[in-house]
């Protein structure tokens, strides 16, 4: 085998028999998987994982951009499969760009859930909790709050007194 990080191994096409390399296995499985994962969260299987809609939103943004990332991961290994070279795609740096671009966007979803995503659920949970302060109250609630008996310095509420010819 050929050392994979040399520039004559990621500019050649490979032949028919170097077409599942072990490299290309990985990168198959890879993209393949990834892909299907991206799909099924951007079809709103994230849904069950998150409560917040802001979390929602962050999900629906990451598996769209993996969708993209994966695909063109699929895309170079089908022409590399495929044993065809349309404007050099069948180069093996493609697919080495592509795992590459994966891990760029791995570092860009850490690096989003750990600044821009806390903040807009801070920012979520102010506004859930004003929305709370400012709800108003149910109808005639004042007016029940007003007619409230006051108790006496025992606790208890006096009792009504019962007159004659009533049944209780």
């Amino acid at each position: 085998m050929d050392n994979p990080f040399s520039w004559d191994y990621l500019t050649t096409v490979p032949d028919t028999d170097d077409v599942f390399s072990p490299f290309f296995t990985i990168f198959l499985i890879l993209f393949g998987v990834g892909f299907l994962i991206s799909i099924a969260l951007y079809n709103n299987l994230g849904n069950r994982f998150t409560e917040h809609p802001p979390t929602r939103r962050a999900l629906l943004r990451c598996s769209g951009i993996a969708m993209i990332v994966f695909g063109f991961g699929l895309f170079f290994c089908a022409i590399e499969l495929l044993q065809i070279n349309p404007l050099t795609f069948g180069m093996r740096l493609w697919i080495w760009l592509s795992f590459l671009a994966a891990i760029a966007m791995g570092v860009y979803f850490w690096r989003y859930a750990r600044t821009d995503l806390r903040e807009q659920l801070r920012a979520y949970e102010a506004r859930q909790k004003k929305q709370q302060y400012l709800r108003p109250l149910p109808a005639g609630a004042g007016a029940r709050v007003a007619k409230t008996r006051v108790t006496n310095p025992s606790g208890t509420a006096p009792r009504p007194k019962r007159r004659r010819g009533q049944s209780s």
